[in-house]
Protein backbone atom coordinates (compact mmCIF):
# COMPACT_ATOMS: atom_id res chain seq x y z
CA UNK A 1 0.00 0.00 0.00
CA UNK A 2 2.91 2.24 1.23
CA UNK A 3 4.34 1.45 -2.75
CA UNK A 4 1.16 2.69 -4.21
CA UNK A 5 1.03 5.57 -2.49
CA UNK A 6 4.46 6.93 -2.98
CA UNK A 7 4.59 5.91 -6.86
CA UNK A 8 1.13 7.90 -7.47
CA UNK A 9 2.10 10.84 -4.91
CA UNK A 10 5.47 10.86 -6.79
CA UNK A 11 3.60 11.67 -10.62
CA UNK A 12 1.51 13.69 -9.26
CA UNK A 13 4.42 16.10 -8.47
CA UNK A 14 5.90 15.25 -11.48
CA UNK A 15 2.71 15.32 -13.81
CA UNK A 16 0.00 17.05 -12.56
CA UNK A 17 1.23 19.63 -9.94
CA UNK A 18 -0.53 22.53 -11.06
CA UNK A 19 -4.39 20.89 -10.86
CA UNK A 20 -3.38 22.70 -7.56
CA UNK A 21 -3.84 25.94 -9.20
CA UNK A 22 -6.82 24.71 -11.31
CA UNK A 23 -8.47 23.73 -7.40
CA UNK A 24 -7.35 27.13 -6.11
CA UNK A 25 -8.35 29.43 -8.41
CA UNK A 26 -12.35 29.86 -7.86
CA UNK A 27 -11.69 29.90 -4.73
CA UNK A 28 -9.30 33.13 -4.57
CA UNK A 29 -10.78 34.99 -7.43
CA UNK A 30 -14.14 37.14 -6.94
CA UNK A 31 -17.65 36.26 -8.46
CA UNK A 32 -17.60 37.32 -11.68
CA UNK A 33 -14.06 36.77 -12.14
CA UNK A 34 -14.11 32.96 -11.67
CA UNK A 35 -14.83 31.15 -14.84
CA UNK A 36 -12.36 33.33 -16.56
CA UNK A 37 -9.73 32.32 -14.26
CA UNK A 38 -10.47 28.56 -14.37
CA UNK A 39 -10.54 28.88 -18.02
CA UNK A 40 -7.05 30.68 -17.98
CA UNK A 41 -5.00 28.53 -15.40
CA UNK A 42 -7.01 25.23 -17.23
CA UNK A 43 -5.27 26.99 -20.67
CA UNK A 44 -1.97 27.32 -19.13
CA UNK A 45 -2.01 23.67 -17.94
CA UNK A 46 -2.71 22.90 -21.64
CA UNK A 47 -0.03 24.64 -23.17
CA UNK A 48 2.57 23.73 -20.66
CA UNK A 49 1.87 20.15 -21.66
CA UNK A 50 2.12 20.97 -25.66
CA UNK A 51 5.27 22.62 -25.28
CA UNK A 52 7.11 20.17 -23.36
CA UNK A 53 5.17 17.36 -26.09
CA UNK A 54 7.04 19.60 -28.90
CA UNK A 55 10.79 20.02 -27.31
CA UNK A 56 10.89 16.34 -26.53
CA UNK A 57 9.64 15.48 -29.72
CA UNK A 58 12.69 17.03 -30.94
CA UNK A 59 14.48 14.62 -29.16
CA UNK A 60 16.27 17.21 -26.32
CA UNK A 61 14.87 15.94 -22.95
CA UNK A 62 16.87 19.05 -21.40
CA UNK A 63 16.06 21.32 -23.32
CA UNK A 64 17.96 22.77 -26.57
CA UNK A 65 20.87 24.41 -24.89
CA UNK A 66 21.28 22.28 -21.86
CA UNK A 67 22.45 24.81 -19.61
CA UNK A 68 19.66 24.06 -17.43
CA UNK A 69 19.38 20.88 -15.44
CA UNK A 70 15.46 20.24 -14.64
CA UNK A 71 13.59 18.52 -16.09
CA UNK A 72 11.07 20.47 -18.73
CA UNK A 73 7.99 19.89 -16.64
CA UNK A 74 9.51 21.17 -14.00
CA UNK A 75 10.85 24.49 -15.68
CA UNK A 76 7.38 25.00 -17.24
CA UNK A 77 5.70 24.53 -13.56
CA UNK A 78 7.66 27.23 -11.89
CA UNK A 79 7.10 29.40 -14.80
CA UNK A 80 3.51 28.99 -15.35
CA UNK A 81 3.15 28.62 -11.28
CA UNK A 82 4.79 31.95 -10.94
CA UNK A 83 2.41 34.05 -14.09
CA UNK A 84 -0.57 31.73 -12.32
CA UNK A 85 0.58 33.32 -8.94
CA UNK A 86 0.60 37.11 -10.27
CA UNK A 87 -2.80 36.28 -11.84
CA UNK A 88 -4.67 35.26 -8.88
CA UNK A 89 -3.01 37.74 -6.96
CA UNK A 90 -4.01 40.69 -9.04
CA UNK A 91 -7.79 39.24 -9.78
CA UNK A 92 -8.00 38.68 -6.02
CA UNK A 93 -6.87 42.55 -5.29
CA UNK A 94 -8.86 44.12 -8.48
CA UNK A 95 -12.78 42.91 -7.22
CA UNK A 96 -14.46 45.54 -9.56
CA UNK A 97 -12.49 44.56 -12.58
CA UNK A 98 -15.02 42.95 -15.03
CA UNK A 99 -15.84 42.21 -18.54
CA UNK A 100 -13.50 42.90 -21.54
CA UNK A 101 -10.65 44.37 -19.04
CA UNK A 102 -10.35 41.58 -17.13
CA UNK A 103 -9.88 39.44 -20.11
CA UNK A 104 -7.61 41.59 -22.11
CA UNK A 105 -5.52 41.15 -18.99
CA UNK A 106 -6.00 37.25 -18.62
CA UNK A 107 -5.13 37.12 -22.86
CA UNK A 108 -1.66 39.57 -21.63
CA UNK A 109 -0.40 37.50 -18.71
CA UNK A 110 -0.94 34.28 -20.93
CA UNK A 111 1.10 35.60 -23.84
CA UNK A 112 3.39 36.74 -21.56
CA UNK A 113 3.51 33.35 -19.48
CA UNK A 114 3.76 31.60 -22.74
CA UNK A 115 7.00 33.83 -24.25
CA UNK A 116 8.48 33.45 -20.89
CA UNK A 117 8.06 29.53 -20.72
CA UNK A 118 9.11 29.26 -24.44
CA UNK A 119 12.50 30.65 -23.50
CA UNK A 120 12.68 28.77 -20.59
CA UNK A 121 11.92 25.43 -21.76
CA UNK A 122 14.32 26.03 -24.77
CA UNK A 123 17.21 27.20 -22.69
Amino acid sequence: MSDYIHYYGQLFVAEWLDVVWLLLAPVVVHKGQRVKAFAFVLLCMLMLRLQVEIVQSTGFERGFTGLLDWALMTRGFVVYGFFTGIYLLLSFFSPFTKGVIYLAASLSIFFVAFTVSSVVLII
